[in-house]
């Protein structure tokens, strides 16, 4: 009865390291959860600018407390766009853009959580 075992388990064994190999790789699974995190902060960033879909993003980065970080431009009440701004969208009603807290504050969050 053991000996049956152990076989059936051999047998399994080719199938089982095929599955593995298949897997992916720890680098691909951060360069997975980076681009998935990255998304979700410029999604809870459009939610608070005038015209979500004219938001543009650069430098962006996960920062240490998990938080994605960058700079954003978007546009202003009148159409045009008012330059690159620091944000941190650690979530949906934490989203700091630079310009909607004091600069002494952003600084000590952008510290905190992205460098």
């Amino acid at each position: 009865m053991m000996f049956a075992n152990v076989m059936r388990g051999l047998a399994l064994l080719p199938l089982m390291l095929i599955l593995v190999a298949c897997g992916k790789s720890a680098a691909q699974q951060r360069q997975e959860d980076v681009a998935t995190l990255t998304s979700q902060g410029e999604k809870y960033v459009k939610e608070k600018v005038l015209e979500p879909g004219a938001a543009q993003f650069r430098n962006q980065f996960i920062g240490k407390g998990g938080a994605p970080c960058g700079e954003v431009n978007t546009k202003d009440a009148f159409g045009g766009y008012i330059g690159y701004q620091r944000y941190i969208a650690v979530a949906r009603d934490l989203t700091l853009l630079a310009q909607d807290v004091a600069p002494a504050e952003f600084e000590q969050n952008w510290q905190q959580l992205c460098r």
